[in-house]
């Protein structure tokens, strides 16, 4: 049975390093993958970050790393953005859904209103998210300076 936990994420760097990897060469952008964990404990001791792991028996077989803040330009508006959400394909389906869930409910325990899920268009995760309620809001664009 998957058990859904709120974790501190830098407790569990190194054990999910290759999930994390894995995550990186699936969803990451065109430079270096280098994670800091001093960088994610600044932002779980700030209060602006929370992270849920699944797994199964030992072993962890997703997370879900999330932001919860007060909107910059309405400070009334809490939001939820996912910093990372990964699951090892073997466990997608139930388990993403799930996680995504869990993820959901932890931010709105924590006063969200909004949640946002970084998803690139026409892959599995947009059309989840689309089938559980999500629009498009935002489109980001990149460039190296």
């Amino acid at each position: 049975m998957i058990r859904f936990e709120l974790v501190n994420r830098t407790d569990h760097m190194d054990s999910i390093r290759e999930l994390m990897e894995a995550n990186w060469a699936e969803t990451g952008f065109d430079f270096p993958f280098n994670p800091s964990a001093r960088m994610y404990q600044a932002a779980v001791d700030a209060g602006v970050m929370f992270v849920i792991m699944a797994f199964d028996g030992d072993s962890i077989v997703g997370y879900c790393s999330m932001l919860v803040h007060p909107h910059l330009h309405n400070p009334a508006m809490i939001m939820a953005s996912n910093d990372a959400l990964y699951v090892d394909p073997a466990y997608r389906g139930i388990t993403g859904a799930r996680l995504i869930r869990n993820a959901e409910q932890e931010a709105a325990r924590r006063g969200a209103t909004r949640v946002m899920w970084h998803t690139r268009a026409g892959t599995k995760l947009h059309s989840a998210m689309a089938r559980r309620g999500y629009k498009p809001a935002d489109i980001v664009m990149m460039k190296e300076i």
